[in-house]
C-alpha cells in the first residue's frame, strides 16, 4: 500500500482551550516520521539527527530537509541561514532533543509562520524529552541541551531551578500597569506591556513591532526583571533550553 503523500492539519494544543486540539494548517510529509523514526532507532548508527523544513516554495508542506550522524554538533553545523528549521538529535546521554531555528536572517513573515506552525511539526517527533528555540548555531550543543528538564538535576541545580521558577510565578502575580500597553522607551524603541504579549498562541495578533520568536524583548526593562527575576543580559545569557523553559512558565512562548 503506498504512503499517503500528506499528513494533513497536524494538531497542537492551544494554551487558552483547556488542553483542546486544534489544527495548526501545517502538513508534514510522511518522510518526517519516517526519519525521526530512524534517529530514535537504537540500531541505527547512519542517522542520529534530521533538520526539517518547507518544501521548497511551499508555505504549509514540511519534508525532510537533511539528516546525518555526529551528534548535535554535526547537526549545528548543518543548520541553515535565513531560513526557520525544524528538527531533533540523539544526544550523547541517550536522550532525544527537539528544536526550532530562525536565525536574525531568517524572513519576519517566515518567522511568523513558522513559529504557528512549530507546534504541529514537534508534536510529529515523539519521544523528545524537551525542546529548545534557537537562534544562534552555537546554541545548540551538547551543554546546553544536555537537561531540557527538573526531574534528572543535581539536588543543586533542582532548587537554583526551583527558586527561578518561583520567581516567576511572583512576577505574575503582579499585575503589569494598566496605562501601559505600548510606548515609546528613553532609548527610543517600542516597549510592549506585558498583559499584551502573554498567552497569545497566534502571532498575527502580536503588535507588528514584536518578533513573534523573542517577544520579551519587547518588554521594557523594569517590567522585564519583574516577569523574569533577571535583566535582559542576563536572561540572553542563559542556555538556549532554560531560556525556551522561562517563556514557556510567563506565556511568551
Amino acid at each position: 500500500m503506498a504512503t499517503l503523500p500528506v499528513v494533513a492539519g497536524t494538531l497542537q494544543t492551544d494554551p487558552r482551550s483547556g488542553g483542546l486540539k486544534r489544527s495548526s494548517g501545517v502538513n508534514v510529509l510522511p518522510s518526517v516520521a519516517e526519519a525521526w523514526a530512524e534517529v530514535r532507532d537504537d540500531s541505527n548508527s547512519s542517522v542520529d539527527w534530521i533538520i526539517v523544513g518547507y518544501n521548497g516554495t511551499s508555505k504549509t508542506d514540511i519534508t525532510v530537509l537533511t539528516k546525518g550522524t555526529g551528534g548535535v554538533d554535526s547537526c549545528s553545523s548543518a543548520l541553515p541561514k535565513g531560513r526557520a528549521v525544524f528538527g531533533g538529535c540523539r544526544l550523547e546521554s541517550g536522550r532525544f532533543v527537539t528544536f526550532f531555528h530562525a536565525d536574525e536572517e531568517t524572513p519576519t513573515m517566515q518567522k511568523g509562520r513558522a513559529s504557528m506552525h512549530k507546534n504541529g511539526v514537534l508534536n510529529v517527533l515523539e519521544g523528545s524529552d524537551g525542546e529548545i528555540e534557537i537562534k544562534k548555531k552555537e546554541e545548540l550543543s551538547e551543554e546546553s541541551t544536555s537537561v531540557t528538564d527538573n526531574e534528572g538535576a543535581e539536588p543543586e541545580q533542582k532548587e537554583a531551578e526551583n527558586g527561578q521558577v518561583g520567581q516567576v510565578e511572583s512576577a505574575q502575580q503582579s499585575e503589569a500597569p494598566a496605562s501601559v500597553k505600548t510606548m515609546i522607551s528613553s532609548e527610543g524603541t517600542i516597549v510592549v506591556s506585558y498583559e499584551v504579549l502573554k498567552n497569545i498562541s497566534d502571532t498575527s495578533k502580536l503588535p507588528p513591532s514584536v518578533d513573534p520568536l523573542s517577544r520579551e524583548q519587547s518588554l521594557s526593562d523594569d517590567e522585564f526583571v519583574k516577569v523574569f527575576g533577571m535583566d535582559k543580559d542576563a536572561f540572553n545569557s542563559l542556555p538556549g533550553w532554560k531560556r525556551t523553559k522561562l517563556k514557556k512558565d510567563t506565556g511568551l512562548f
